[in-house]
């Protein structure tokens, strides 16, 4: 009896030192989750098209809820927001684009024309520049070629197949075919639109860089 109560008395003393150890891991886990780190959030509220870089805050959050999407305060973020983001949200990188973004504002509406290389400045072209729209007419004895949009920003630029040039330029860097543009979107008026349908139906349009 004496030595089964030994034995009885060691299993416990195991199976307690067992569950302590067990504790101690469980609590350091949820210690060593709960450090905190420093992230970057929005200082105040960021437009859709606006730098970043001089609206940027900090927050301090727990290490368990950090995710990879989101900028540590040492990545020093720099960009353009791709959407409007609110005052104290998270600055995610996949809501920042390092080049100017294009932004379709209240009025304005988006048009497409066709292009060439030539046309487009060369393709040395990308969503967010500002361009003006020149237009030479089929018949130039009738016309003379004019200037018929100023300063107005090119929302989109895709090579023939549709495919979006910055895309195309890293998926077929060497088919030099798909970094040719062949039709550019832009943000214009109402009535701009109307007007560079009309100029493309009666000759060639271009594009006017600064």
């Amino acid at each position: 009896m004496l030595r089964r109560k030994m034995i009885l008395i060691a299993l416990s003393l195991v199976l307690a030192a067992g569950l302590s150890f067990l504790q101690y891991q469980y609590f350091k886990k949820m210690t060593e989750s709960d450090k905190k780190i420093e992230v970057v959030a929005a200082a105040s509220d960021i437009k859709a098209g606006e730098k970043i870089d001089s609206k940027l805050g900090i927050k301090v959050i727990p290490q368990s809820a950090y995710v990879k999407d989101m900028y540590l305060v040492s990545e020093k973020p720099a960009g353009y927001a791709k959407v409007d983001i609110p005052a104290g949200s998270y600055i995610l990188k996949s809501l920042v684009s390092q080049e100017k973004v294009p932004v379709l504002e209240e009025g304005m509406r988006r048009v497409t024309i066709n292009v060439n290389l030539t046309s487009s400045l060369s393709g040395k072209i990308r969503p967010g520049d500002v361009v003006d729209v020149g237009w030479v007419p089929k018949d130039e004895g009738k016309e003379a070629a004019k200037v018929i949009a100023e300063k107005v920003q090119i929302y989109d630029v895709v090579n023939k197949s549709g495919e979006d040039i910055k895309k195309a330029d890293k998926n077929n860097q060497y088919d030099k075919e798909s970094l040719i543009p062949a039709a550019v979107t832009l943000i214009v008026t109402p009535e701009q639109a109307v007007a560079v349908k009309e100029y493309e139906a009666k000759g060639s349009l271009f594009l006017i860089g600064y």
